[in-house]
């Protein structure tokens, strides 16, 4: 698991690293044939998911995002997660916070269909997740969630748009948030 955070660290820090630099690039326009400077935050997005749920079981989860558009077909970045759980129950109330952070990617394979890959690591409360009893010793312990799927992008400017996806887990470890999913997750996010 130490090795997983020094490759998580490694690659924010390269990320942060070249956002710094505010980098031009020179584009060629392929039906005129002129040339023009594209700044490094041209091809910098941001976006992410929002989603809430009330009730007796109360669900919030915050996770934006910033990518880098590396080619028409390529981006890739990184997130932030926040999770909120809550069940008013009489048999087995609990109330917990998930967070993390998320390295992804996304392949443009035909004009709005994407293949995308993201791998979330999140903190969570022992007493919660460790199904295993791996972690019994710890409060919260770290779980790497590697999903990978198929999206589709609908447009509305040159970086933003919806995003519409199914997600697989690759991590079949009961401790992980997404064990229990036997479906696709399906994910909706936004981009500008």
């Amino acid at each position: 698991m130490k090795r997983v955070k020094k490759i998580y660290f490694l690659i924010i820090m390269f990320l942060i690293a070249n956002i710094s630099f505010a980098q031009e690039f020179i584009t060629e326009d392929e039906a005129t044939g002129n040339t023009s400077k594209v700044s490094f935050w041209d091809n910098v997005y941001f976006g992410g998911d929002l989603g809430m749920s009330f009730g007796s079981y109360t669900y919030v989860n915050i996770a934006p995002e910033a990518g880098y558009i590396f080619t028409d077909r390529f981006s890739a970045g990184v997130g932030i997660i926040y999770q909120y759980y809550n069940l008013n129950s009489t048999v087995n109330p609990y109330k917990t916070s998930v967070y993390g952070g998320k390295v992804f990617a996304r392949f443009f394979v035909w004009e709005s269909l994407f293949l995308y890959g993201v791998t979330e690591v999140v903190s969570l409360e022992s007493r919660y997740f460790d199904y295993t009893g791996q972690f019994e010793s710890q409060n919260r312990f770290l779980m790497a969630s590697p999903l990978v799927g198929v999206g589709y992008f609908q447009r509305f400017s040159n970086k933003g748009g919806v995003a519409l996806m199914l997600l697989f887990n690759l991590n079949q470890s009961r401790n992980s948030p997404y064990y229990n999913y036997p479906m696709p997750i399906i994910r909706v996010g936004i981009g500008f």
